[in-house]
């Protein structure tokens, strides 16, 4: 028994549609699902609430411990204190250059990476701030609010402050000394 041609070609053209049919279908389920997700998430979006202000119009983190002044902090590299000036640039710079130059030139254990190298022969190109008998402190290019201090022997950095400012007159003093 062998099928007629009519029914083989009976056969595909069903075949065909049934392809079609369920191609179609797959497609609107897609369209449909992508749809949804995209609805269920405007709404999210919509019910959310706004993070209530505290205290006017700055917000601030509630897990977040406020700084005091004069606060040090022993990290992985050394120890960074932190520090607050009032006054002009000018007054921020005093008050990082004498931190600088009291940093002791004896606490650095570990030796000085390729990065650490480099930055240290480029501020020695520079004409130094100031210097005492084993320090010498630079400010780099480009860099208003920032002192270095480099122990003049092992030509390593044993002191860094940045300025922050805070506000009109106001300055953050970060203070660190590396191992």
């Amino acid at each position: 028994m062998t099928d007629s041609p009519l029914k083989t070609a009976d056969f595909r053209v069903l075949d065909g549609r049934i392809r079609w049919l369920t191609t179609s279908l797959l497609a609107a389920a897609i369209v449909l699902a992508l749809g949804l997700a995209l609805g269920w998430q405007v709404a999210a979006w919509w019910r959310e609430k706004p993070p209530a202000a505290a205290g006017g119009t700055q917000t601030t983190a509630a897990s977040m411990p406020t700084l005091g002044v004069d606060q040090e902090f022993l990290t992985e590299s050394g120890l960074l204190k932190v520090e607050h000036q009032t006054g002009e640039l000018s007054d921020a710079i005093a008050a990082m250059r004498e931190r600088c130059l009291h940093c002791a030139a004896n606490d650095r254990i570990r030796a000085s990476g390729p990065s650490e190298s480099r930055f240290v022969a480029q501020l020695l190109k520079e004409p130094p701030l100031e210097q005492s008998p084993s320090l010498a402190l630079y400010q780099p290019p480009g860099q208003s609010l920032m002192v270095v201090a480099i122990h003049r022997d092992s030509q390593q950095i044993v002191g860094w402050s940045l300025a922050v400012p805070r506000g009109e007159r106001e300055w953050s003093l970060y203070h660190f000394r590396p191992k």
